[in-house]
């Protein structure tokens, strides 16, 4: 645990180091988290446009919620990066093991996916006169962190993809971004979906976290909220399985055909 702990730290340390060399706070303020708020903006006056009042909250609410899973998606980025830059080998090499340092190499995304959805949280609902049930809608802030995790696990399972094929990274992002917004009740419920696909998103994150979220505000009955956030764990614990038995293929393969030392 306490291996962990440091590899935690020293990820976060080196993460925002990279995003000093790319973002002031000021340009991260005013140039990427306003990004963010607009985007929810525009998706919550285009369902007010197509619909009504009940709706435009349905989709502020998705919108906002959905940036969680946005910016820790990002890890396929940083993932890919070390294989570009050459590094993948010393993460392999790594004293506590390849895994805890994999996972730990995006920590970053997940602290700045949080400050933006809680941002967008407080100051949009207001903003665009969409009542929420204060103070109930506190409530919704953990299960936003459980989006943002099992996002995140999303994220490292499909790094692997990026990993594997070299120069497809942001392919990859924005597929695994856009899926869970397209197919995730977002913008709208799953159930409009064939009942193949309507399956299918269940193996997605988000997709009952936000139900849960949704559920929280509209006042459902606590066994019923629990249950989503129970499942939307299993999601998440589940894509970090897939993302640890990725990473272990891998440096497994790299390490019998020397594939790890070669820059993308």
């Amino acid at each position: 645990m306490r291996h962990a702990v440091r590899i935690a730290r020293e990820s976060l340390v080196l993460g925002f180091a990279e995003m000093g060399a790319v973002y002031t706070w000021r340009t991260w303020t005013f140039g990427w988290l306003v990004r963010l708020l607009c985007q929810a903006t525009f998706y919550a006056l285009l369902g007010r446009y197509v619909g009504d009042e009940p709706t435009m909250r349905y989709v502020l609410v998705g919108n906002i919620v959905v940036l969680a899973c946005m910016e820790s998606t990002i890890v396929v980025i940083s993932l890919a990066g070390e294989r570009a830059m050459g590094t993948l080998p010393l993460l392999a090499i790594a004293p506590s093991g390849h895994l805890p340092v994999y996972l730990g190499r995006g920590l970053q995304w997940m602290v700045t996916g949080l400050t933006s959805s809680l941002v967008a949280w407080l100051v949009l609902p207001p903003l665009l006169g969409v009542p929420l049930p204060w103070p109930r809608a506190l409530y919704a802030a953990p299960v936003i962190v459980l989006v943002l995790v099992s996002s995140y696990g999303y994220g490292c399972a499909l790094a692997g993809v990026a990993l594997r094929m070299r120069g497809v990274e942001w392919l990859v992002l924005n597929f695994a971004y856009g899926v869970v917004m397209t197919f995730g009740g977002v913008n709208v419920p799953i159930d409009v979906w064939p009942g193949p696909l309507r399956i299918a998103v269940n193996a997605l994150p988000v997709v009952h976290g936000l139900e849960a979220v949704r559920g929280i505000l509209d006042g459902a009955p606590p066994g019923h909220i629990m249950g989503l956030i129970g499942i939307e764990a299993l999601v998440g614990a589940c894509w970090y399985a897939v993302a640890a038995l990725s990473m272990g293929r891998l440096v497994s393969v790299g390490r019998r055909d020397g594939s790890l030392d070669h820059a993308g």
